[in-house]
């Protein structure tokens, strides 16, 4: 923290609140987090503001150079909320002390096992599955049927993890995917606050969660003990090989931990990824043909992607970042301060969450010329190259820079080409697609779509 001596004595503009429920009802609805609320903060009151919802206090930081701070510079002041000491809290309720939610003593060692498993040159070899599983759901479709795009895409991108990470083939994309909604439904409601109020029987429901959750790693880890396959290089079985600094392998804990975040953070953003850039496709028949164009050049005759392929679809790439910046899967970066500190020309204090928005800074229209509109042209190579750092964040910043990164971009990138070389959906009439922004973004009903065969 910085010194008492040099703290700033100018506070934050503040946003007026109701008596005792301050914004928390502006801040979080039955659609999750409004970004219509965050957006208006920055607006009114600048790239630093404060607010509070219940008893819980919130700085808005939404300069890139001050996020770059937060988020790169000093981070030993900004702690992710779910890392400090006492009760687990947010995500770490559900996750423990993984990769995603420790402390960063804790994660370093974690980091260090788990990166080079991330890296372009071991990611490679998931090329096959990725095109194969993409395959695999297309088999499902019949040509004219209405489908909820967004669990065919869960299904997908959970058969990849599955099968990448763990060697597995899960098919209980339902049941898991309600499981981590409540989770984050959960995480959202203790944010705002720190006594169960908003969610009836919060602890009740996270402890249900936790036991069916704990049940699902023993079974990933019994089935995978049963395969019996020394040749495999997975994460799970270098994490079953590791062993610690006195030559123990990892505890239970340890294992279910990052094999849980490992899962749901593998799959369920890309899976939201490919839903709204398969609905921005649908609005955008411009944009949409311009891709086909592209697809059907290197796909010719509707042939699967190759490896050998991506560098030559720039433009199918392009639009799964400009989705990432229309509408961020993480619409909300939380940090917490364990003291005061400064930040920019502001004293912050002990125990507020510093907030960063992905979702306000992509639509911030000094950086982006017309931001609610979507142009895959803004990821060209020559002007992706002038995007400010830290003013686009699909996948955060800093060291915590989410890890699976290449590997969500490569999966993205192919299935969005071979859905996109095969058929043209379109949006099912009547349909009014609303974002349910709570941990990640996914449409609130769905996203039921035609399926027409190219």
């Amino acid at each position: 923290m910085v010194p008492a001596t040099t703290l700033s004595p100018k506070m934050p503009p503040t946003m007026p609140g109701m008596p005792i429920l301050g914004n928390a009802t502006n801040f979080v609805s039955s659609n999750g987090l409004s970004t219509d609320f965050l957006m208006r903060l920055q607006r009114e009151h600048g790239d630093v503001v404060h607010f509070k919802a219940m008893k819980q206090s919130f700085y808005l930081v939404s300069d890139p150079a001050l996020v770059r701070q937060v988020l790169l510079e000093r981070v030993q002041d900004f702690y992710k909320p779910d890392a400090l000491a006492g009760k687990p809290r947010g995500l770490a309720r559900f996750l423990g002390k993984s990769i995603l939610t420790s402390g960063l003593e804790e994660w370093r060692p974690q980091r260090k096992l788990i990166q080079p498993l991330m890296q372009h040159n071991h990611i490679a070899q998931y090329a096959h599955t990725m095109v194969g599983m993409g395959e695999r759901l297309l088999t499902h479709w019949q040509n004219g049927e209405t489908r909820d795009l967004h669990k065919d895409m869960t299904q997908v991108t959970m058969w990849i993890i599955a099968e990448t990470m763990f060697g597995l083939d899960v098919t209980r994309s339902a049941e898991l995917e309600e499981m981590g909604r409540l989770a984050q439904r959960i995480v959202i409601d203790e944010l705002i606050s720190p006594i169960p109020g908003w969610f009836v029987g919060r602890e009740k429901k996270s402890a249900e969660i936790n036991t069916a959750l704990t049940a699902l790693v023993a079974q990933f880890m019994a089935e995978h003990r049963a395969q019996n396959n020394p040749a495999r290089h997975d994460l799970l079985s270098i994490l079953l090989e590791t062993r610690d600094e006195n030559g123990q392998p990892m505890s239970d804990q340890f294992l279910r931990d990052n094999i849980l975040t490992m899962f749901f953070a593998g799959h369920e953003t890309t899976a939201n990824t490919l839903t709204w850039a398969l609905y921005y496709l649908s609005q955008n028949p411009a944009i949409l043909k311009e891709l086909e164009r592209e697809v059907d050049t290197i796909l010719t005759d509707q042939r699967l992607p190759t490896l050998d392929d991506l560098p030559k679809l720039p433009y199918t790439l392009m639009v799964i970042k400009e989705t990432m910046r229309i509408q961020p899967i993480v619409p909300m970066i939380p940090r917490v301060l364990a003291g005061d500190t400064s930040l920019g020309n502001y004293h912050l204090r002990a125990g507020a969450f510093v907030l960063i928005s992905p979702y306000v800074l992509h639509h911030d229209p000094r950086r982006w010329t017309n931001p609610d509109t979507f142009d895959p042209t803004r990821f060209s190579a020559e002007n992706e190259s002038k995007i400010e750092k830290y003013a686009y964040l699909p996948f955060g910043g800093g060291p915590r820079i989410c890890i699976g990164n290449h590997f969500a971009l490569m999966e993205a990138h192919f299935l969005l080409a071979l859905i996109v070389s095969r058929y043209r959906l379109s949006l099912a009439p009547g349909t009014n697609i609303i974002p349910l922004r709570q941990i990640t973004c996914e449409p609130k009903d769905g996203m039921p779509m035609i399926v027409t065969r190219r």
